[in-house]
């Protein structure tokens, strides 16, 4: 299964530590960054199980109390690079490392995992282990328990940010 986006913006192409040692493991050792083009209208890109995510393309998003998260166990760090961005839209890659975290989904979200699996709790308690390949939807303002048992968890995603009322 491919999970296809369009760029429209040129993506950062900054190296990222990365403090897991499995996951930097799989970090080809001094590959310099890739350079990252603007892919033009009617070009698309592929996000596919079947091969593995340059980590170096991936930025560091701060602690994932920055995106509505509380971490519950361990030492999760998040990484991330937006390949699309317009008004409340986003689509890009999303990297979290082993840990559980309890996140209110800021945007609403389909995501499909690229690389490793992670364990969705719903609200109601209903819980499912998403591996690669395997796709979710979650609704901006859901309560999520986000928990990452491997190395670490890479998914795609396409979200939107609707409007709150005060």
């Amino acid at each position: 299964m491919s999970v296809a986006v369009t760029l429209w913006a040129q993506a950062p192409a900054l190296a990222m530590p990365i403090a897991d040692t499995e996951a930097q493991e799989s970090l080809a050792p001094n590959a310099p960054p890739p350079v990252l083009g603007t892919v033009q209208p009617g070009e698309m890109l592929v996000y596919s199980p079947k091969k593995k995510v340059n980590l170096s393309t991936l930025v560091p998003l701060g602690p994932p109390e920055a995106l509505g998260g509380q971490v519950l166990k361990g030492h999760p760090l998040l990484f991330g690079r937006t390949d699309f961005a317009e008004g409340p839209m986003r689509g890009g890659l999303f990297m979290a490392t082993r840990g559980l975290i309890r996140v209110t989904f800021p945007f609403t979200e389909h995501a499909t995992i690229i690389e490793g699996s992670v364990t969705l709790t719903d609200e109601r308690g209903r819980t499912h282990t998403f591996k690669e390949g395997d796709s979710y939807f979650i609704r901006q303002g859901s309560v999520i328990l986000w928990d990452v048992k491997g190395a670490y968890v890479i998914k795609s995603f396409f979200n939107v940010t609707e409007p709150t009322t005060p």
